[in-house]
């Protein structure tokens, strides 16, 4: 159970979700409408899940490692390593699970024909090490890894998905809707590129003593909690005007279902999370609007169901 808890288990969960949910929910509905089938196998599909898993799980192993005295600080509740799990078990353990998880992409890059895509986990991989020595006690370099990394996951699928397709039906049906599914796979990594950051800017707020007192120059240790919360409020007013802009379209084409959806599941849920952290003093407060920041992406993500129940739907009556 600790070791589970180490690699944020809850989190892992979310991130397999999304890339199923992106292969089916999205790709698929938009492909059956082109009449091409999926050429990656779902269990070829499943080890790419796997792979994209256990590298955010090493991830979350390194970054704890490095920051065991920061977190007795910020959170000694929730200290792992050093107290349920030793600090050899869990270095060992984030070095076996990265090694499998790029033998596993290196195998599904060959079995999609690029072997050379196996270089997106790799860097992933590395990326995330440089993340927890270096680039997390930075200003706001680090938040942007992060955030980068996670619009990468839904992005992931369709460069593995979409390539083999492409390369199988090319001069054979038209490839009008694979740009379309290119537009959505982007606006869904950039969405949770979005609320990524926000969640790690807010958690920044929330883990300023610790950070504070061990040097890490951290957005809000360099320009303050209030004008932190400054940015983490217009960066989340500029993500809901993108979203009314996507509204208004849906109001013209009269896609009630999705405009309700939109209003329901990210605006309010987007209005709650600026009050709070405008309001916010303790870290429970803060932990609110950051745990919002993640339901909204997982909202986000969610809204693919009743996307490929419209799409379906259209394909079938033609």
């Amino acid at each position: 159970m600790a070791f589970l808890k180490l690699i944020r288990i809850q989190n892992l969960l979310i991130i397999a979700f999304t890339q199923y949910m992106v292969r089916w929910c999205l790709i698929y509905p938009l492909l059956k409408l082109s009449g091409g089938e999926f050429q990656l196998t779902n269990f070829h599909f499943f080890l790419l899940v796997l792979s994209t898993v256990m590298i955010a799980a090493a991830g979350y192993v390194i970054n704890d490692y490095f920051d065991v005295n920061i977190d007795k600080i910020n959170k000694p509740e929730r200290l792992v390593i050093g107290k349920s799990v030793k600090r050899r078990v869990a270095i060992g353990a984030h070095t076996v699970i990265n090694f499998l998880a790029i033998v596993i992409a290196f195998y599904v890059s060959i079995v999609v024909g690029s072997w050379k895509l196996a270089v997106i986990h790799v860097f992933l991989t590395a990326g995330l090490w440089f993340y927890s020595t270096h680039f997390k006690r930075q200003f706001l370099i680090g938040n942007v890894i992060i955030a980068l990394f996670v619009g990468l996951v839904p992005l992931v699928v369709g460069v593995y998905d979409l390539l083999p397709i492409y390369k199988f039906y090319y001069g054979i049906i038209d490839f009008g809707n694979f740009r379309t599914i290119w537009i959505y796979v982007m606006a869904i990594s950039f969405f949770a590129f979005i609320t990524t950051l926000l969640r790690e800017i807010i958690k920044d707020i929330e883990d300023y003593e610790g950070d504070k007192e061990y040097g890490c120059k951290t957005m809000p240790i360099v320009i303050g909690k209030t004008t932190t919360k400054y940015v983490v409020i217009i960066i989340s007013i500029i993500t809901m005007l993108c979203l009314a802009y996507l509204q208004h379209k849906q109001f013209v084409s009269k896609d009630w279902k999705a405009f309700v959806y939109f209003t329901v599941a990210l605006q309010i849920p987007f209005c709650f999370m600026i009050y709070k952290i405008s309001k916010a003093q303790t870290k429970r407060d803060y932990r609110i609007a950051g745990n919002t920041s993640k339901v909204i992406m997982l909202l986000g993500v969610s809204f693919l169901f009743l996307f490929a129940y419209t799409i379906l739907k259209y394909a079938n009556a033609i």
